[in-house]
């Protein structure tokens, strides 16, 4: 046996390789702690080493597994990352499809004209001004100004000024710094979130002189200061306002700043109301049925003859937003494939049923009311062979409103 001396200097030898990455001789070190063959102090190190070593080597086997596991993970984020990034820029070139002009419903020549001026000046970083009644479609004009510009990359921020209390309208739009008061967290506003896009202040007519003032600095100066805040913020977003009133003559009675509302009305677009195109209805009771049967999934549904003829002489106080309703209302209650008249609203069958009252016939000009409708009434049901649904479909009523007018008028 050798020396005690020397088995401890091989012993460090052995273990010094062996934190060097040499483990050519790491047997050597198992070797001496055979009890009995070598001294009690040689076994008692070589146990204690080789204990370390294999706790070393199963640290290590462990720290390469875990290293296996995270190249893995990485690849599986960078490929979701390029998932997400083809998923990202399909969607907006969907959202540039979407709200492309040519896809906006209307082939009347006031929406005609309308979607050749937001063609023409979209790609364009003018601020635009629309007007028009409620549910004409401002918000979607809007979005078809930011998607098909250069900016359509970058977010569309949407604010109703009629929506957000007084006291909390400034915070929301300009953003706030926090400590402003207690519990106060800092947050940006809308216009920081819409910078490098669009941002879109509906119902811009009910924006306080106090609010228009500081939306008025940040289109001339391109600047924003939040709530609280000492340091103006650089900010770039194109700026496109919608209301239904009448803004200059709200300048007029003091209401409305002049100075903003010629910022605003760099471009001005009116979106007609639903009365101003009566022919675009059936194309739009036929969209907003496609895409409700689709979403509710209900199989198929049609309307039935004469309803869009029909529809096209309710007054539409709502317009295209009041029509989507209706429709939306009409495939729900609706039994089978066919949506007729009474499917609609109350409302609609009343308007509509009352408009025969006024359908006096040529030859009875001094007849009274009631004679008149008993004369047209007849007069449709012998030229349908007295079919009632026909003959409601040419009076311009729902059948339930013919029946109605039949009991009250005595036709049998």
């Amino acid at each position: 046996m050798e020396p005690e001396n020397e088995l401890l200097g091989h012993l460090a030898n052995i273990c010094e390789d062996i934190a060097k990455g040499r483990f050519t001789e790491a047997r050597d070190l198992f070797e001496m702690t055979r009890v009995g063959c070598y001294p009690a102090t040689v076994t008692g190190l070589a146990e204690a080493f080789g204990m370390m070593l294999v706790k070393v080597e199963a640290r290590e086997y462990r720290l390469e597994h875990i290293i296996e596991e995270l190249k893995a993970a990485k690849a599986e984020v960078e490929k979701m990352h390029l998932r997400l990034a083809k998923e990202n820029k399909q969607l907006k070139r969907n959202l540039r499809s979407k709200f492309s002009p040519g896809r906006i419903i209307g082939q009347s020549r006031p929406m005609v004209k309308v979607l050749e001026q937001v063609e023409k000046i979209a790609d364009t970083p003018v601020n635009v001004l629309i007007t028009g009644e409620t549910g004409t479609g401002k918000e979607l004009v809007a979005k078809s100004l930011h998607y098909n510009s250069l900016r359509s990359e970058q977010p569309f921020v949407a604010l109703n000024c009629a929506s957000i209390p007084k006291d909390l309208f400034e915070a929301e739009l300009f953003g706030i710094e926090r400590g402003v008061a207690t519990g106060v967290e800092m947050r940006i506003g809308r216009i920081e979130q819409a910078h490098g896009g669009t941002l879109f202040l509906d119902e811009i007519g009910d924006m306080s002189l106090e609010s228009q003032v500081k939306i008025l600095r940040v289109i001339e100066e391109r600047m924003v200061e939040r709530v609280g805040g000492r340091k103006p913020i650089p900010v770039d977003v194109r700026l496109v306002a919608a209301t239904n009133k009448e803004l200059k003559a709200e300048v007029e009675e003091g209401n409305f700043r002049e100075d903003l509302f010629y910022r605003l009305n760099v471009v001005g677009l009116h979106l007609p109301s639903l009365r101003e195109r009566r022919n675009d209805i059936p194309l739009l009771l036929n969209y907003f049925l496609r895409e409700h049967v689709l979403r509710m999934g209900v199989g198929s549904k049609r309307l039935a003859p004469g309803v869009a003829e029909a529809l096209k002489g309710y007054h539409w106080p709502g317009n295209v937003r009041e029509l989507d309703n209706e429709v939306e209302r009409a495939v729900v209650l609706s039994h089978g494939e066919v949506i007729r008249l009474e499917d609609f609203s109350s409302d609609i069958q009343m308007e509509l049923d009352g408009k025969i009252v006024h359908r006096v016939s040529p030859s009875r000009g001094g007849v009274n009311l009631a004679d008149a409708e008993t004369d047209l009434i007849r007069q449709a049901l012998g030229q349908t062979g007295g079919n009632k649904a026909e003959a409601a479909r040419r009076l311009g009523i729902s059948r339930e409103g013919l029946r109605k007018k039949m009991k009250r008028l005595g036709v049998v």
